[in-house]
């Protein structure tokens, strides 16, 4: 019965991210000419159909029970790739000369490099388990200068008071610090509750409903800071 809940809730969740990236992309093309906001819009439509798609595969395989650390793998690949949409996206709606042709080849090469690292490591995990944290170690050092460059940005544009071509400063500035430091709270939080309880479901099915909210709550504030931009 246990597992029936977990396999239904990856994917009932799973479903509902694809349907709300579905929903983002397509009201997206209204807004081709805002070319950054534009841009963090499909970032945040493919980071949710990437969550989308790794709890589709949660649910076909169910590794965590068969292959914990094939599933910690999985978990942490498509966090890594929402942690670069993030950086991509949000950062560069606060400071929109942030994403450069060498931030774009080092976030690339770093992921090509720790891809292979977390899947490594799930295939060796019987000859080598003290191997298994590593994948976590690079995850979490990426993670933390991420959050780090985005904050560091964030509290530019607040101390400041930058001012803005369209739109509200002050209501985007506290969209972006609620938004965010859901985001940030939700993925060190999931990883680490991965990285602790790799085989028990109890606390990834209450997190995969609270990813959902999240992802929610982010399409909907994206949604409404379009609105005052095109107004």
């Amino acid at each position: 019965m246990e597992l029936m809940i977990y396999r239904l809730a990856l994917f009932l969740t799973a479903i509902i991210n694809l349907i709300m990236a579905g929903m983002l992309w397509n009201g997206s093309k209204a807004y081709k000419k805002y070319a950054i906001y534009y841009r963090t819009r499909l970032l945040t439509t493919l980071w949710i159909a990437v969550f989308g798609l790794g709890y589709l595969i949660h649910g076909t395989f169910m590794w965590r029970f068969s292959w914990p650390t094939a599933a910690s793998a999985l978990t942490v690949s498509y966090f890594h790739i929402g942690a670069i949409c993030f950086s991509w996206g949000y950062t560069s709606l606060l400071n929109p000369n942030y994403l450069t042709r060498r931030i774009v080849w080092r976030d690339t090469l770093i992921f090509l490099f720790a891809l292979i690292v977390y899947w490594m490591v799930a295939a060796l995990w019987h000859e080598a388990p003290g191997f298994t944290l590593l994948s976590y170690v690079i995850f979490f050092a990426y993670a933390s200068w991420i959050v780090f460059k985005f904050y560091q940005t964030y509290n530019m544009v607040s101390s400041q008071a930058l001012r803005m071509p369209y739109g509200d400063v002050m209501d985007f500035v506290r969209w972006m610090q609620v938004c965010c430091d859901l985001i940030i709270l939700f993925g060190i939080s999931c990883v680490a509750i991965t990285s602790i309880f790799p085989t028990d479901f109890w606390p990834f099915t209450l997190l995969l409903y609270a990813g959902v909210g999240m992802f929610a709550y982010i399409a909907y504030s994206l949604n409404k800071f379009g609105t005052t931009i095109k107004t």
